[in-house]
């Protein structure tokens, strides 16, 4: 089988169990009208208690006064730490906090076990990759809106990150929830940047998902009928299966990620459609010649899938030559 890029055959359950940005709801949505500093402290506290960051914080400081403080209760020990959570905080409008859900469904039906956690000590590294991977993607979208005759669609922001981890290494590697994403921080597919900078991706094309199509979701009413077209045209068919699925990933004992029925559905189908987007479009911007046969051109239903994410989500910038078989 090729394989687009270089990765492991790992399975992304980076959110198949829990079917787009839909669930687990937190108790009160990222976007709910909270001032600044009270936002801050839903993110930042929950693990130790409002209270003791009240105390530490008085709620009479202004916002920015408040926020850094609460920065420094949770990082100050460590002063990289702190300088890497002021950078997503601060200059990149992305606040990090901790995640209040104490288990998740996984991919196998199973609940997993979520613990709150700070990306500190061995973990701090997480947050100089989301800091690189925000810069990547900000770099990406200023060149791709040089080349767009109208607006790009696509928010390249969380509403903020929170962390956990599980027992040992596990999945989901990440999930989102109302506009958050759950980062674990002993998810298999963080074990390198790169991956991890594809799983950052995949959740940000579901929250952008989410938020194009309320109150469904977008990917659902625009792409099922192509998605459900291949499914009966290849039903568990690995190799027919193979030149549909946008990126290479295989769930164990299973097919293709986006197209297995313990994960796959029309919304994952889409995060790993505008993945590939993505991954080909940085290749191109950087001069650099594709892996292999452009996705678009390996069947009728890539092309008009293509199609529709490109008009949708990236200003209808498609750098990908036509394709002369189609």
């Amino acid at each position: 089988m090729r394989k687009v890029w270089s990765y492991p055959l790992l399975l992304v359950v980076a959110l198949a169990s829990l079917g787009g940005c839909s669930r687990p709801r937190r108790a009160e949505p990222a976007n709910a009208p909270f001032g600044p500093s009270v936002r801050a402290r839903r993110l930042l506290c929950p693990d130790v208690g409002d209270q003791v960051c009240l105390a530490a914080c008085p709620a009479t400081l202004p916002d920015a006064d408040h926020i850094e403080c609460l920065l420094q209760l949770r990082f100050g020990s460590e002063p990289e730490t702190l300088a890497l959570a002021r950078a997503l905080y601060f200059d990149k409008k992305t606040p990090i906090g901790v995640e209040m859900h104490t288990s998740v469904d996984g991919y196998r039906g199973e609940r997993v076990a979520l613990f709150p956690a700070l990306p500190v000590g061995e973990h701090r590294h997480h947050l100089e990759w989301l800091n690189a991977g925000l810069e990547r993607f900000d770099a990406f979208f200023e060149r791709l809106n040089e080349r767009a005759s109208r607006p790009i669609a696509f928010e390249p922001r969380p509403q903020g990150f929170v962390f956990f981890t599980t027992d040992g290494p596990s999945y989901p590697s990440a999930y989102c929830s109302d506009g958050l994403i759950a980062y674990n921080l002993l998810g298999p597919l963080h074990a390198e940047r790169d991956e991890m900078h594809d799983t950052l991706f995949h959740e940000l094309f579901h929250i952008n998902d989410a938020r194009h199509g309320q109150p469904s979701y977008w990917s659902v009413q625009k792409l099922d009928g192509l998605y459900q077209r291949i499914l009966t045209r290849c039903a568990d068919d690995h190799e027919c299966l193979e030149r549909y699925s946008p990126h290479p990933t295989i769930v164990p004992q299973g097919t293709f990620y986006a197209f297995d029925h313990r994960t796959g559905d029309v919304r994952e189908y889409a995060a790993e459609l505008a993945l590939r987007y993505f991954r080909e479009h940085e290749a191109v911007l950087a001069g650099t010649p594709l892996a292999q046969e452009p996705f678009k051109c390996q069947s009728e239903e890539n092309a008009l899938s293509w199609r529709e994410v490109v008009d949708e989500f990236f200003g209808g910038v498609d750098l990908i030559p036509e394709c002369p078989n189609l």
